[in-house]
């Protein structure tokens, strides 16, 4: 430990404990949770003055018109980052700013290709700008850029950008400006450290920074040095520790563009403490291909790869409690967040049990290393299933998915660990009840309202329980059938809403995402058919394009209003029903489209994202069972 940091740990602690904002403190649940209300307001606060400058050391042009002009004068293209576009159904305009102001805009080597190499400007298009360049909602998904020549000519352009990775965003960019190829660049004084970090040994990383520390470098390499410190500690899980050296950066280096980064992250508005950025090696493939997005090109990973990939993603995303808090999904109101921790949680806890299953058959490869972290976390996941104090109990809005996606955790964990079942059943039981528990006499189970995907996704919990032995109260399930068939109209699609006690309305193709889900939990409890069930998935794969079109928008969007926070959520319900099929042929058909359309659509670092809102722990752990229940045996 360096000796400022003996000296300011205290200090800085307690500064930290100043400053730090009620958002953070939902976040990341470092201190007292939410207070006991069920409201839906939104507790959205900006970033401080000193996190505001991230990005600035870019010299920004205020219009594309000044760009060009400057661009004339100095023989260079134009780099136009596109923040948002007019009329853009995203919600979270701000914080994707902020992720790409904090990320790739703070990096030093971006620095200085966007400032030496293109006039670099941010402008939001509108008017004649917007459609000379045909920047509108849907074809061009925030947040991206353009690459301009001198003339104003697009030479490329890239949108929908949810993964950060420095080598990876200037790769296309120093081609475009004839530069040769440059290899993820760091202080070579800390080369040893960062060498350490991307072959994921945070304890080396820490020893070689603290060294580095101890010799008194220039401020330059301190900043980043710090920085470094701040993000090996919070890929170890050490989230407090980690916000104590990014506020010692704050301090200590105030005009480095790694501080103003630091403040970000503190905050909460950084793209690192939410697993949208690292610095880790990445395949070779992704630098030389460029598709949608930082969407991977085909064929960059094998199944197994992702596996890994993955797997390692979300050991590498938990704080020390064993509690994602990657995800802003606040629509329920900023005091919903713990319960949407919860949920998270546990999506990727049932995720990583199917992976260690997939090591028990020896059908997945993962490092000691990596199994031991995987033990521990299913531990701690184990722990908060029976810790009330980790859910925000009168929260209305989101605490179904928390208790619905515990009881699938705890069902998947007895059905995995024969050994550990008969201390697990009163645990079982107990989150039967807590589910049940929010049935009202009408049957409409509900998150922010009642809704058919809802009362689906406690139906298929309650079913995983059944499987493995739990008690369900028939009367229950019986109220919960009759208010999601409610939902199905004429056509066999399910409605958004619950219509109450008046005839169901759906465009078919509205509701062709969510189908298959709810036609699923009905059969799981024998009041449907293999009929209806394959004409479901049919419907499903049919518009599956409406759905996926929308898929990194974090709100409503497009003709049929889906939400971008559904494509992972209908593809898992898609999945599981494909599997339920009889008819081998039919159910290969489905089982290998839909595993292709999963396998095609990783970021170029082997994990997964809808919305950036809920995030890509998420996305990721929804992928993985998306893929572990397409290679089960039929049901």
């Amino acid at each position: 430990m360096s000796r400022f940091y003996q000296r300011r740990a205290k200090p800085a602690l307690a500064i930290f404990r100043r400053m730090i904002s009620a958002r953070f403190v939902v976040l990341f649940g470092l201190l007292a949770v939410v207070a006991a209300q069920n409201s839906t307001r939104k507790e959205r606060n900006p970033p401080s003055p000193m996190a505001e400058r991230a990005g600035s050391a870019i010299p920004w042009r205020d219009s594309v018109s000044q760009a060009l002009v400057d661009a004339k004068a100095q023989n260079k293209l134009v780099f136009w980052y596109v923040p948002s576009v007019s009329g853009s159904p995203m919600d979270r305009k701000s914080e994707l700013d902020c992720y790409m102001m904090a990320g790739p805009f703070s990096w030093p080597s971006t620095i200085e290709l966007l400032s030496q190499s293109f006039v670099p400007v941010k402008q939001v298009p509108k008017g004649e700008l917007a459609r000379q360049y045909n920047l509108r909602p849907l074809l061009f998904i925030e947040p991206g850029w353009l690459v301009l020549d001198a003339e104003g000519h697009e030479r490329a352009r890239m949108s929908q950008i949810t993964t950060f990775q420095p080598e990876w965003f200037e790769a296309p960019l120093r081609e475009l400006a004839s530069l040769s190829p440059q290899p993820f660049t760091v202080a070579p004084a800390l080369r040893e450290a960062w060498d350490a970090y991307r072959a994921l040994d945070n304890k080396a990383a820490l020893q070689a920074i603290e060294a580095m520390l101890l010799k008194e470098p220039s401020s330059a390499v301190v900043a980043e040095a710090l920085f470094l410190r701040g993000a090996a500690l919070r890929r170890s899980g050490q989230t407090g520790a980690s916000v104590i050296a990014w506020q010692e950066l704050v301090e200590r280096c105030k005009d480095s563009p790694f501080a103003w980064k630091g403040a970000m992250e503190v905050l909460g508005h950084g793209p690192f403490v939410h697993g949208f950025e690292d610095f880790l090696p990445v395949p070779e493939k992704v630098l030389r291909e460029r598709v949608e997005g930082s969407r991977a090109p085909k064929g960059t990973f094998t199944e197994e790869q992702l596996w890994q990939q993955s797997v390692r993603y979300l050991l590498r995303m938990p704080d020390e409690d064993g509690v994602l808090r990657d995800s802003l999904y606040d629509f329920g109101g900023t005091d919903s967040l713990p319960n949407v921790y919860a949920a998270v949680s546990f999506l990727a806890g049932e995720a990583l049990l199917c992976a260690e299953a997939r090591v028990a058959e020896k059908q997945l490869t993962l490092p000691e290393a990596d199994r031991i972290a995987l033990s521990k976390q299913l531990s701690a996941l184990l722990a908060l299933a029976g810790n009330d104090g980790k859910y925000a109990l009168s929260d209305r809005d989101e605490i179904l998915w928390a208790f619905a996606y515990r009881l699938r955790f705890l069902a998947r964990y007895h059905q995995l660990h024969p050994n550990e079942r008969e201390a697990l059943k009163p645990m079982l039981q107990s989150a039967v009840a807590a589910v049940v528990n929010l049935q009202p006499e009408t049957g409409v189970w509900f998150h922010e309202y009642g809704n058919p995907f809802a009362i689906a996704t406690a139906l298929q919990a309650l079913a995983a329980s059944r499987d493995v032995g739990a008690k369900v109260d028939a009367q229950v399930v019986l109220r919960g059938l009759r208010a999601l068939l409610q939902c199905r109209t004429a056509d066999g699609v399910y409605t958004y809403g619950h219509p109450g006690n008046g005839k169901p309305r759906e465009a078919v193709p509205a509701g062709a995402g969510r189908t298959p889900l709810c036609e699923l939990a009905v059969l799981q409890w024998g009041k449907s058919d293999l009929v209806k069930l394959t004409a479901a998935l049919q419907t499903g794969f049919e518009h599956h394009g409406e759905l996926a079109s929308v898929r990194k928008y974090d709100d409503h969007a497009g003709k049929y209003r889906y939400g971008g926070f559904f494509f992972w959520f209908d593809m898992l319900g898609r999945a599981e029903a494909t599997m339920h099929l009889t008819d081998a042929g039919q159910r290969g058909l489905f089982a290998t489209q839909q595993r292709q359309l999963v396998l095609d659509l990783p970021e170029f670092d082997g994990c997964f994202v809808d919305s950036h809102e809920l995030g890509r722990c998420y996305g990721t752990a929804m992928a993985l069972l998306c893929l572990h229940a397409l290679a089960a045996q039929p049901q």
